[in-house]
């Protein structure tokens, strides 16, 4: 029975215990290798999955988390090797201008674990920054900053220490730069056009007025063209419509005789 408390003691100790300073890993994030569209964004930004990073820290830590952290890159207020401990609830993504830094997509240890699965070739093994239009938790991927300009990596944690609750962490990548949006109202509309330009608009104009040109001519020989009617009726050509008359003195050739008869 002693023995048994003494371990259960010993337990809750090493649980409440930390790490001391995190483990750096030789390890550099990196955008995605893969052919793909939308690497950078307005917003966002895809970047390689740390498979296999961790696989060497801790092994024993198997309800350890694997986060990442997005710096702004500029002030160097962000999350160093001194951060040995972190509630990621402090550092949600709404207070990065402040703090300068924050946690987000949060993963289990074991997704990123080897061997991995690699045979499905149509998949794209991405983080992406940014990709949450709502935020509701401390687990929160919120779009980043137009134009801003930022670096991440990758920590592993935790989440049932006390202290020092930050086992290991990578090295930082090297900074992003957002793409800019353009503001309409800066848009150059003088812009001359090219000599390519130039010249077609110059054929569509000409082949354009000599279609309207043929149009007109053919609309003035409609109008002008002389009439080919007649107050005349035609002749009667159809053997069928034509009419027998026949003189009342040639009816009776019998009269005619007895006429010259009597002379």
């Amino acid at each position: 029975m002693m023995k048994s408390l003494t371990y259960l003691v010993f337990l809750c100790a090493m649980c409440g215990a930390g790490y001391g300073v995190p483990q750096l890993v030789d390890y550099v994030p990196e955008l995605l290798q893969a052919p793909a569209e939308g690497k950078i964004t307005q917003t966002t930004a895809a970047f390689q999955q740390p498979l296999c990073v961790f696989d060497q820290i801790a092994p024993s830590c198997n309800f350890c988390e694997i986060w990442l952290v997005v710096d702004n890159a500029i002030t160097n207020l962000g999350f160093d090797r001194n951060n040995s401990h972190v509630n990621p609830a402090d550092y949600m993504s709404k207070d990065f201008a402040k703090n300068g830094f924050y946690l987000t997509v949060k993963t289990a240890r074991d997704q990123y674990r080897c061997p991995m699965d690699m045979s499905n070739t149509t998949m794209l093994y991405v983080i992406r920054v940014g990709n949450e239009t709502s935020c509701t938790s401390d687990n929160c991927n919120k779009p980043l900053t137009t134009g801003s300009t930022f670096r991440v990596r990758y920590i592993l944690r935790h989440p049932f220490r006390n202290t020092d609750n930050v086992v290991a962490m990578t090295k930082w990548s090297a900074s992003i730069k957002l793409l800019d949006a353009v503001d309409y109202n800066n848009l150059n509309t003088s812009t001359r056009r090219s000599g390519g330009m130039v010249v077609i608009t110059t054929i569509l104009s000409i082949l354009l007025f000599l279609l309207l040109l043929l149009f007109i001519t053919l609309l003035a020989m409609a109008c002008c063209r002389p009439s080919t009617s007649s107050n005349f009726s035609e002749p009667i050509t159809t053997f069928g419509s034509l009419r027998r008359y026949n003189t009342h003195s040639l009816q009776n050739k019998g009269n005619i005789i007895t006429a010259k008869g009597n002379f």
